[in-house]
């Protein structure tokens, strides 16, 4: 059995939840010329449920390029919600996440129970978890109220 050099050897290095998210980071190195590839793509795309199970979608790339790759998306945050730039009002309504200071927050329902007594009597009665809606942060998993953010 022969060992390949270094130069020659893939290794994985990020594993994303969803495809999209691994499609704009390889897109990011590829623009900074480091060639890299998915695996597991299709099968979390199949269903969400086998990405924790098989590691996710896997980012590769050469050994010797972990390096540069890494420097590259070091500072490099996937935005899930859109912003416009050319709205005067945008830089003053940026939320911060109360924990970690991150900008990568969005509003939808809640991840953990957020249960009023209401909602949970209804929740029960339709046999459905209803879940109320809160701030999270994707860079520390935080959720909190508008009122806990940090406006700057």
């Amino acid at each position: 059995m022969t060992s390949q050099p270094a130069e020659d050897r893939i290794v994985v290095l990020e594993s994303f939840a969803d495809p999209i998210t691994a499609h704009l980071a390889k897109s990011r190195l590829e623009a900074e010329q480091i060639p890299c590839f998915l695996t597991n793509e299709n099968l979390v795309s199949l269903n969400r449920l086998y990405g924790p199970a098989t590691g996710g979608v896997r980012l590769h790339v050469r050994e010797q390029d972990v390096a540069a790759a890494l420097e590259v998306l070091r500072y490099e945050t996937v935005p899930m919600t859109a912003s416009h730039a050319d709205d005067e009002h945008a830089e003053s309504d940026i939320l911060h996440c109360p924990r970690c200071n991150s900008t990568d927050v969005a509003f939808g329902p809640a991840t953990r129970n957020t249960y009023s007594f209401p909602m949970l009597m209804l929740s029960v009665l339709l046999g459905y978890p209803l879940r109320g809606k809160r701030y999270h942060c994707f860079h520390c998993r935080h959720e909190f109220k508008r009122s806990e953010a940090v406006n700057e």
